[in-house]
């Protein structure tokens, strides 16, 4: 029987997490959509990171 809930807890932790994910996505993206950026820049969630490395190495 313990198999079962750990089970049933994993797969609600796991769809806890994907919507965390989406959510953080989704704001993203609207944020992203406001600021008109360049269509140039990448994109994605960590997309920002690759200009804090462009910055770091000068």
């Amino acid at each position: 029987m313990q198999t079962r809930t750990n089970t049933g807890r994993r797969t609600r932790h796991a769809v806890v997490l994907a919507l965390i994910a989406a959510t953080v996505w989704a704001g993203a993206a609207v944020i992203r959509g406001a600021g008109q950026p360049d269509p140039s820049a990448p994109t994605g969630p960590v997309a920002h990171l690759s200009r804090v490395v462009d910055l770091i190495r000068g």
